[in-house]
């Protein structure tokens, strides 16, 4: 097995060298094979032995024919084909082109890339796509397909040659993306656009451009192929100079249509600029991972800059356009430099969602209309800024942005105060102090530590700001959310109580900002597990702020928004759907609806109707919580990235891993970018994550996946607390999988006396987690065993829930299958019955292997009948 994988190695490296220029193996195989000689020379002497006139027996003769078509002459070859101008003489005359696998390359890998290739072209019908005629094999075996022979040259080319002027290219370009559209429409991706497949075709005197070479292609909507194709890790797919950020990830998994548009945009800004957005040699004589941050992160001029730059260069570039160097750059500049820019966004959630919305911006363009593409704001430019200079400021940006924001308003706030000026200037001074090591210069990019900074502003507001009691307590306000924010509990504790105790003592008892400090520690309480004080502390606040500013103020929605969540930890579902109600109640007066805040509360509410099992309702509470926090605080905000984890459990719950993995996976990216790897926040996307590679079999995954989540819950938030059972469960099930039950059985009474000790016997946690056991006797077969913590945990749901309730369903599913298998048919109907009357319905129960024994049975049948009558399924 060892040896095999290693074989497959060597061909993947081969394959991934031969197709690159000759100049640039050395510098791939350099990086591929990095510490690995041996396997480095089996590379070279594969790629050795390719350069090498071939046998006489494997040359082919000239005139030799293909299915119908006559081959004439080699014009193209590749890592693993080759294509031939051919002729084909029956039933029609037509020319071809014939791309044959090459001899020796019929690989699964390379078989299952051909295949592929020749599927996507089989899909579309368009003037601007290469066609496909037919497929076969060669006599001796060797797979083939002929497709339409273009004539042309690349897209550029064919512009500079012909002089186009910037309409001309434009109005050429729109129809490229007219063909891609199409390719998109028919579920297919190419991700290899580039101008040299691109080939402009004369028909009937008038130029026709053809997109060519779906080798890469990738299927939105159906397989490609029936053959797998594997992307390895590590493995590129695309040309790095027209290639996508999203392509150059590791995995370039969540690829989609949007890549394609970023490819069409820098082909648009070489064919309207004369230079390509990444120059190719700084691009190519980097390593393989500053290739990749390149990509990833660096911004290309805008293509008036880049003509700007060329110097005496820009003249000739100029007349290749029909203009003059002042009239391109002047023509350039403005909105197709936006469209360009749009086209090529880092973020592809900015980029045109489409080729044919970038077709329709070029349209308006030619017709002097106005475009949608725009530069970007200064907010945008900022966190563009943050972005590009993330190694040393992600970790402290979130908490330097806190306090500056609540400083200013700080300051603004002492403006209209009695001691404005004196005030004022001793926030400065503090801020200079706290601030003072921001070095641009410093190894860490301009940041010292943030805990550090914290540290040290907390030392000087209890030194310097004695005299200013009011201040002080806004200042420790902001420190103490900061801590909290970077999972510091006990210190954010530390600071928040003192600037509680600070306003109890210098205002009166109901101010704003006395509710804004109980809000502050209730949820520093929440999140480290304390939920009764957690409640207490935000119903407080909440009537501070009643009290205070009247009933229907944001601030009142915002508390009894964030009381909800206390309840919902402490299993008091009544309480905690009230309090999301007045919440959003007080929300739906406002105008217009879209807070951030009132995002917080939709999120809380469709977690709670998660656990009630209203994954209906649930769902687009968190979508719609989602949408508004993207649009207010952007798509990479941390709290949009717990939002997209809890949207991912709606589906994972509901057991639709694939469309569950994809949320949990961008969630956890989100959060890794703006926290860091060691923060709370990030333990529930990995404990989720775990979970699918479970499902997947993946269980080294999984285990590194939940090992980290619990190390995180435990340094931060300490040994006993109660999430640790959210991860423990999982992590139980993962080690039966493994095979290792003694030690699942001790993570399981682990997260059993957790989930007691932390909300008594009587709590979904706690019926979650002996569940959990009941599942581990499932897995050994003690069925009796299993079934009594399997009825113990139904007796809390019972008790939690009230009878018939949806949360009831999958425990008695689960004692259905246990009460098959110890051959006990009344009482397994009977149980699958009642779950089916909570109104459960799961395509699970067609193909459960522990419910064989009842499929004969009528009862059993009729169950059968109302679940897939529920499903809208149609047995055959």
């Amino acid at each position: 097995m060892r040896a095999s994988r290693g074989f497959a190695r060597v061909k993947r490296l081969f394959l991934e060298a031969s197709e690159r220029e000759p100049e640039n193996r050395s510098q791939y195989l350099d990086e591929a094979c990095a510490g690995e000689p041996d396997l480095r020379r089996e590379v070279e002497a594969l790629l050795s032995f390719d350069r090498q006139p071939q046998p006489q027996e494997l040359q082919r003769d000239l005139s030799s024919e293909v299915g119908p078509y006559r081959l004439l002459h080699k014009i193209g070859e590749g890592g693993m084909g080759e294509v031939w101008a051919a002729e084909q003489e029956r039933p029609v005359r037509r020319r071809a082109a014939v791309k044959l696998i090459k001899w020796g390359m019929d690989t699964r890998e390379v078989l299952a890339r051909f295949e592929s290739e020749r599927q996507a072209l089989a899909l579309m019908n368009h003037p601007n796509i290469a066609a496909a005629y037919e497929a076969g094999a060669t006599v001796e075996g060797r797979p083939f397909f002929a497709m339409e022979f273009v004539e042309g040259v690349p897209l550029n080319e064919y512009c500079d040659a012909r002089r186009l002027s910037i309409r001309d290219r434009l109005e050429l370009f729109v129809k490229v993306c007219d063909g891609l559209q199409h390719a998109h429409q028919k579920g297919v991706i190419h991700r290899d656009i580039k101008p040299s497949n691109i080939l402009v075709a004369i028909e009937e005197g008038l130029p026709v451009p053809k997109i060519i070479d779906f080798g890469v292609a990738k299927a939105t909507s159906q397989r490609l192929t029936e053959r797998t194709l594997f992307t390895e890790l590590g493995q590129w797919i695309g040309t790095p100079e027209y290639m996508s950020p999203e392509q150059a990830e590791i995995t370039s998994i969540d690829i989609d249509t949007r890549s394609d548009v970023y490819s069409l945009g820098a082909v648009l800004y070489e064919l309207l600029a004369g230079g390509q957005a990444l120059d190719a040699a700084e691009l190519r004589s980097a390593g393989f991972d500053e290739m990749r941050r390149h990509i990833r992160e660096i911004e290309p001029p805008r293509p008036s800059t880049r003509v700007s730059s060329f110097g005496n260069v820009s003249r000739e570039v100029a007349q290749r356009r029909d203009t003059d160097s002042r009239g391109l750059i002047r023509t350039l500049r403005g909105d197709l430099d936006w469209i360009v820019m749009k086209a090529m966004e880092k973020d592809r959630t900015r980029r045109y969602g489409s080729p044919s919305e970038l077709a329709a911006d070029i349209g308006r363009y030619l017709r002097s209309e106005l475009v949608e593409a725009s530069p970007p704001g200064t907010v945008y430019r900022m966190r563009k800024f943050i972005a590009r200079h993330r190694a040393g400021v992600a970790a402290g940006a979130f908490i330097v942005v806190t306090l500056l924001a609540g400083v200013i308003g700080t300051a603004l706030g002492l403006l209209r105060a009695q001691r404005e000026a004196e005030a004022s200037r001793k926030v400065a001074e503090l801020l200079a102090g706290m601030f003072s090591d921001i070095d641009p210069a410093g190894q860490m990019g301009g940041f010292g530590s943030p805990i550090l900074m914290l540290d040290r502003g907390a030392e000087r507001i209890g030194r310097e700001l004695t005299d200013e009691p009011v201040v002080q307590a806004r200042l420790l306000q902001i420190l103490g959310d900061g801590y909290r924010n970077m999972g510091r509990f006990q210190r954010s504790r530390e600071a928040l109580e003192a600037s509680l105790r600070l306003r109890e003592t210098h205002l009166e008892p109901s101010v704003p900002e006395l509710g804004a400090s109980l809000l502050s520690l209730g949820l520093l309480e929440y999140w480290d597990g304390n939920y009764s004080k957690a409640a207490a502390l935000l119903e407080r606040s909440a009537a501070v702020y009643q009290a205070s500013l009247g009933g229907d103020d944001v601030a009142v929605a915002v508390a009894r928004g964030f009381v909800g969540l206390p309840h919902w930890r402490l299993g008091d579902y009544e309480a905690a759907r009230h309090a999301f109600e007045q919440s959003l109640n007080i929300y739906r007066t406002m105008e217009p609806e879209v807070s951030p805040w009132i995002a917080m509360t939709l999120h809380s509410y469709g977690i709670l109707l998660m656990d009630l099992k209203d994954y209906e309702a649930a769902r687009p509470m968190l979508e719609r919580a989602i949408e508004i926090h993207q649009r207010a605080l952007g798509p990479d905000h941390t709290t949009v990235g717990m939002m997209t984890v809890s949207l991912g459990r709606s589906y994972l719950e509901n057991l639709r891993y694939d469309e569950a993995r994809p949320l949990f996976e961008r969630g956890l990216a989100i959060q890794e970018r703006s926290l860091g790897r060691d923060h709370p926040w990030l333990a529930s996307p990995l404990t989720m994550l775990a979970t699918v590679d479970r499902r997947d079999g993946e269980l080294e995954e999984a285990r590194t996946k939940c090992e980290r989540a619990l190390g995180i819950i435990e340094r931060f938030q300490g040994p006993e607390h109660p999430d640790l059972v959210w991860a423990l469960v999982p992590y139980a099930r993962i080690l039966e999988n493994a095979g290792e039950f003694a030690a699942s059985r001790e993570v399981l009474d682990r997260a059993v006396r957790i989930a007691e000790t932390s909300h008594g016997k009587v709590h979904l946690d706690t019926a979650r987690a002996v569940e959990g056991l009941g599942f581990h006797y499932y897995r050994l077969r003690e069925y009796r065993e299993a079934l009594r913590h399997y009825r113990r945990a139904f007796s809390i749901r019972e008790q939690v829930f009230g009878p018939r309730h949806p949360a009831l369903a999958w425990n008695l599913y689960d004692q259905a299958c246990i009460l098959a298998l110890s051959d006990d048919r009344p009482a397994a109907l009977d149980s699958l019955r009642r779950a089916v009357d909570t109104g459960w319905a799961n395509p699970r129960l067609f193909e459960d292997g522990d419910l064989d024994s009842l499929r004969d049975d009528p009862e059993f049948a009729a169950i059968a009948d109302e679940v897939r009558s529920r499903l809208g399924r149609v047995e055959r």
